[in-house]
Parts: structure tokens; C-alpha cells; sequence
């Protein structure tokens, strides 16, 4: 298999098990989207979260490892995680802006009577939320020290990334240093992207890898991608995308060969269940005539109603699944306002949860125009559409793409302001 191949190979799996992690070659588009993925599993939970966790490790039966104790946000985002471990207690304090994205976590250990400090990352952003400075910092005991870091720069095209420049924290020089740039280019006006050219610093910027990519609908259905040798562009490898049920996946991974033909390399499957948690997490490498199982995490869930009491990781051991840990989740709190459809308005969103867009129907319009706000539990308005009216049942689209993950309500109004309904959404 060629370097690049393998190297979009390992840039899958860390897509799959929701990692975000700044590395040359993962598309800077994929990393915000890896970002997002990381936050909507955090609580284990869509939509009613649990304040306490006990966490079991598996020897010849289930043994307690740690206690976790959570305090949420109103949109559902933790606060502050507590660990304890046989009395060893750790604890995450988590600070967010009002673009709902984090801009701290905090970590903190319990010594003697008092909480100290040991290490933060922080994060700032531009008005549109892309990342400008990542900061990765340990505490000395009178002040906090960089260890790493990241600063992006965007070139943008109204609200849209051309081209995006990384540069790295040396702690040896104390300086800044161009590490990466990614280009990319567009067909029409959304914010799907079709060409994104990778390029690392080396005294200059060296071509490093070229993606050609195809959507279906608001999905990503193929990566085309090519290594640059000796000043051309060569094919490397392609990965073919086929969505399946609750934006469950299978990532299919191909070696080009040579004389138009493609190879299969390897391939990820990745589950979620109706309520959006993970179910299975695998990746299979491809071996003359089959696939056999590289890596492989099963994840078994009890439901009370909509909350997830139980959780179950195993793993896969080369000929059966093995018990790693289980999560006992309690003393649920429900954070959304809750919100009671109106019953003269007919009006249903889904997928509910929703990805990138949701679809909204309104049975008994009468208006020829109306507007779509999402708005947070609080009120606070984060977007807004007006559409054109087109009578009873009529499907209209919402853009979701700039909005967090976390729990909305979804409001509809006349072109003269009157409500005409309004229900929860979930954004994932």
C-alpha cells in the first residue's frame, strides 16, 4: 500500500472514533466536523443527562473503578466533570462563549483540602467559529506555561474557508511556525467543498496531497485522492461513503494500483442507534480475498424511555468480544424547556434529531410567507429563514450547518409575526 494510502487510511479511523486532533493531511473542514462529533456523544445522552456515572473495569466479573459526577450548561454542554478514583479525585471545568463552543477546559487535582491546578487547553475563534489559537498549558504553581499550540489564519470567500494556514508552537525557540495549509475550492454557492490541496512547510510550501470530493445530498459519498511526485499529481487512493440508517456508516478505503484499476484496502463501519449513540465502531483491513478485523468496539445500550442507563464496551479480541467497561448512568436531568406543539398547526420536524439540515413540514399553512428561528432554551436567536409559502404538507429544508450541537427550540411566524407553531430540536 502506498504512504499516502495508508496514511488516509489512519486519517479514517481517527475520524471514526470521533478524535479531533490537528494533523497534516485530515482536511481542516473534517477536523471541525470531527470536532463536533466529540461534543454530541460527551454526555452519553441526547436530550436528558446524567449527573452521576459508575464506571466498571472487567477482570472475572465487573469491578468499580471510578465515580463521575457532572453539571451541565442549559444547551447540555458539561460544566464540570468530577472523577474519583479510589479517592484520587480529578475534575474538568469547562468555560464556552456565546457561539456555544469551548473556549476552556480546565483540569484540576485534588491535594490535600484543595483543588489545584494542572494543565488548561484553550481556544479562541472568529465570529464565524472557526478556531484561531489552540492552547495547550501546564501550571507550574504560579503561572501557566505553553507547552503546544496551533494558530490558524483563513483566506475566506464570504463565509466560506479558502484556504487555511496552521502554524505549530516550537517551545525550543518559543516561536510560531508555519506546520500546515490547506486550499480549497467550490461548486456553486453552498459550503460543500470539491478540491482541497494539502500542503506542508518545509523552508516553503511543498505540495503533500490533493482530494477530489463528491457529495450526495449534505454527505461527503467520495475522497479521490493524489500524492504529489516529481511536480505532477498522481492518484493515491479513494474512499467510497455509504450512509445508512441514523447517519450510521460504511467507509470503504481503495489502493490505486495502476492502469485504472483500484484495490480494496480497508474499510470502517461506524453505528448509531434511533437516539444518536454509537453502537459499533470497527475497522477491517482486506487480505487477498476477505476482510479480517483490524480493530473493533461494540458498544451495548439499556434505555429507561429516553435515557441511557447502561452502557457496555467491548472489544474485539481477534475471534470473540471481550468486556473492557460499563457505565451505570443516574439521577438524569433534563435541561430543555419543554416546548408543546401547537395542535392547529400541524407542524413536525425531522430528523429529530437533526445533522447539517432538518426538514420541517406545516400541514394547515395559510401564510404566503413565514419564517423558521432556531432559537437556544434561553431564547437567545441563532439563525432565522423565510421561506415562500407553497400551501399544506410542503417540506421545507433548514440549514443547520452553523449551528452547535445541543438542544433548540425551532419557532415558526407569519409574514405579520403571529406564531404558528413551535417544537424542540436536537442538533448532534
Amino acid at each position: 500500500m502506498k504512504k499516502t494510502a495508508m496514511l488516509i487510511a489512519v486519517c479514517a479511523i481517527i475520524s471514526v472514533s470521533n478524535v479531533f486532533a490537528q494533523t497534516v493531511n485530515i482536511p481542516w473542514l473534517q477536523k471541525q466536523e470531527m470536532k463536533k462529533n466529540a461534543r454530541q456523544l460527551k454526555s452519553g445522552v441526547v436530550g436528558s443527562y446524567p449527573q452521576h456515572t459508575d464506571e466498571y473495569n472487567w477482570g472475572v466479573d465487573w469491578a468499580i473503578y471510578q465515580t463521575i459526577e457532572t453539571s451541565y450548561n442549559t444547551n447540555g454542554d458539561p460544566l464540570s466533570i468530577e472523577y474519583n478514583q479510589g479517592g484520587v479525585r480529578k475534575k474538568n471545568l469547562y468555560t464556552y462563549n456565546n457561539q456555544h463552543l469551548q473556549t476552556e477546559e480546565l483540569i484540576q487535582v485534588y491535594s490535600g483540602s484543595a483543588w489545584e491546578n494542572q494543565s488548561r487547553t484553550t481556544t479562541t475563534y472568529n465570529t464565524l467559529g472557526y478556531d484561531l489559537e489552540n492552547r495547550m498549558e501546564q501550571w507550574t504553581g504560579t503561572a501557566w506555561v505553553l507547552q503546544s499550540g496551533t494558530q490558524s489564519a483563513y483566506e475566506l470567500d464570504g463565509d466560506r474557508v479558502r484556504v487555511a494556514t496552521v502554524k505549530d508552537w516550537k517551545s525550543e525557540s518559543s516561536t510560531w511556525v508555519n506546520s500546515s495549509r490547506e486550499t480549497y475550492t467550490y461548486t456553486g454557492t453552498d459550503a460543500r467543498y470539491s478540491t482541497i490541496i494539502a500542503e506542508q512547510w518545509n523552508d516553503a510550501w511543498v505540495n503533500q496531497s490533493k482530494m477530489e470530493v463528491s457529495w450526495s445530498g449534505n454527505n461527503i459519498s467520495q475522497f479521490i485522492s493524489y500524492s504529489y511526485e516529481n511536480g505532477a499529481w498522481v492518484l493515491s487512493s479513494k474512499m467510497i461513503y455509504q450512509w445508512l440508517e441514523n447517519n450510521s456508516s460504511i467507509m470503504t478505503v481503495y489502493s490505486y494500483v495502476g492502469a485504472d484499476t483500484w484495490m480494496q484496502s480497508m474499510r470502517t463501519t461506524t453505528n448509531y442507534d434511533s437516539h444518536g449513540n454509537m453502537t459499533l465502531n470497527q475497522a477491517e483491513m482486506y487480505f487477498g480475498t476477505s476482510w479480517m478485523i483490524y480493530t473493533s468496539t461494540r458498544y451495548l445500550l439499556t434505555y429507561s424511555g429516553n435515557n441511557l442507563t447502561q452502557r457496555i464496551t467491548q472489544t474485539f479480541n481477534t475471534v470473540q468480544w471481550a468486556n473492557m467497561l460499563k457505565e451505570a448512568f443516574s439521577n438524569f436531568a433534563s435541561l430543555s424547556t419543554d416546548i408543546t406543539l401547537m395542535p392547529d398547526s400541524g407542524m413536525v420536524v425531522f430528523p429529530n434529531p437533526a445533522g447539517n439540515q432538518a426538514l420541517v413540514r406545516i400541514s394547515l399553512l395559510k401564510s404566503e410567507s413565514f419564517t423558521l428561528t432556531v432559537l437556544t432554551v434561553t431564547g437567545q436567536k441563532v439563525i432565522e429563514q423565510t421561506f415562500t409559502g407553497h400551501g399544506s404538507d410542503y417540506i421545507y429544508p433548514v440549514n443547520l450547518e452553523q449551528v452547535p450541537s445541543g438542544s433548540y427550540i425551532l419557532m415558526a411566524r407569519d409574514q405579520q409575526g403571529a406564531e404558528i407553531g413551535k417544537t424542540r430540536l436536537i442538533k448532534q
